[in-house]
C-alpha cells in the first residue's frame, strides 16, 4: 500500500451524518428507513464509509446495499422494481460500481493518486450513490 488510512475529520464527519440523517427524514417524511435486516446491516456500513470519507467504499456499498434490498424484499412495487433495476440513476450506479470493482476498462478506474486529485467528483458520486440508495429503500425512486 503506498498510502497510510487516514481517518476523517470529527467536524467533517459530523456533517456528513447531519446530511445523510437529513436526507433519510426528508424522503420518508420523518419515517425513517425500515429495512430488513442484511440490508439494514449494508446500510449502516454504507453510512459509516461515507460519513468517513471513503467515497469508493460507499459507492460500492451503496450498490450492495440495493443488492440486499433486491433479495430481502419481496413485496416490492412493479414500478419501483423497473426503476431500481433499469432506471437512468440505477444503472450508472451499477455501472460505476463495476467499473470500481472489475477494473475492466482501457486503464484502471481509480488510482491512489486520482483518490486525491479527483476527491471532489469522487465525493460528489459517493452523495449521489447515497440518494439512490435512501430513494430506493423509501420507495420513491
Amino acid at each position: 500500500m503506498t498510502t497510510s488510512p487516514r481517518r476523517a475529520d470529527a467536524r467533517d464527519f459530523e456533517q456528513r451524518r447531519l446530511w445523510l440523517a437529513k436526507r433519510i427524514e426528508a424522503e420518508t417524511d420523518g419515517a425513517g428507513l425500515r429495512p430488513a435486516p442484511q440490508t439494514d446491516a449494508m446500510l449502516a456500513e454504507m453510512a459509516q464509509v461515507f460519513c468517513d470519507g471513503a467515497w469508493l467504499a460507499t459507492v460500492i456499498l451503496a450498490q450492495a446495499t440495493l443488492d440486499a434490498d433486491l433479495m430481502e424484499n419481496d413485496c416490492l412495487d412493479g414500478g419501483l422494481l423497473n426503476e431500481l433495476r433499469y432506471g437512468r440513476g440505477y444503472v450508472w450506479l451499477r455501472e460505476r460500481r463495476n467499473a470500481l470493482v472489475h477494473a475492466n476498462g482501457p486503464g484502471p478506474a481509480v488510482t491512489v493518486d486520482s483518490r486525491t486529485l479527483d476527491a471532489a467528483a469522487l465525493e460528489r458520486d459517493a452523495r449521489r450513490a447515497v440518494e439512490l440508495v435512501i430513494k430506493g429503500l423509501a420507495g420513491t425512486a
